[in-house]
């Protein structure tokens, strides 16, 4: 009897820890972190390369295993060992915008989704002081010169997350994207390795 509680317990403890540990692995839009670029096109997923050195081989991908409505384009990046460490997407542009009423809307729907599965660290809904900038009709473009923010944080042990509003004159448009930290980190040094090699 004993010995059959163990083994059961033993199970559950190894059930908890596999989902656990598939959590932690688990990217946005059906990925997951640290997969090879072949790893993500095996999953049906059409990778575009892109011309972005900054975080590494980048790619246009489109047919994600899972996807937004107003989904516009994403962005993934893999490191110098080829593995999935950051993921940026945007949304579709709402036209004539200039309140921000729409995006706000979205953002508002979006950081309620992010807060179910991660922790808020940190959040600036900032405006402008500028008396022009300031005025609420002019919100979208304050965004498009940086002369506004709006933008929260959410972590969990293994991502960080950014969801932000942008703009392009009084289009506006949502933005998140997702780092793996450990993916990261790793990328980072790897990143300050090649270039002193360069040297």
């Amino acid at each position: 009897m004993i010995a059959r509680l163990y083994t059961v317990t033993i199970l559950i403890f190894l059930a908890l820890s596999s989902n656990a540990n598939a959590q932690e692995d688990a990217a946005p839009f059906g990925l997951s972190w640290m997969a090879s670029s072949v790893e993500i096109e095996a999953l049906g997923v059409a990778l575009t390369p892109m011309d972005i050195a900054t975080f590494g081989k980048s790619f246009a991908a489109t047919n994600l295993p899972k996807a937004l409505t107003d989904l516009e384009a994403v962005v993934l990046s893999f490191g110098y060992d080829d593995r999935l460490w950051r993921v940026a997407a945007i949304g579709n542009e709402f036209d004539n915008d200039k309140y921000g009423s729409q995006a706000k809307s979205r953002y508002d729907q979006l950081a309620a989704s992010l807060a179910k599965s991660y922790a808020l660290t940190s959040r600036s809904h900032r405006p402008s002081s500028d008396n022009f900038y300031g005025k609420a009709d002019n919100f979208a473009y304050a965004l498009s010169k940086n002369e506004a923010y709006w933008y929260s944080l959410y972590g969990s042990p293994s991502a960080e997350i950014e969801l932000s509003i942008g703009a392009n004159h009084e289009d506006t448009y949502w933005r998140l994207v997702y780092s793996h930290i450990e993916g990261k980190s790793s990328f980072t040094d790897r990143k300050a390795d090649a270039e002193l090699d360069a040297l």
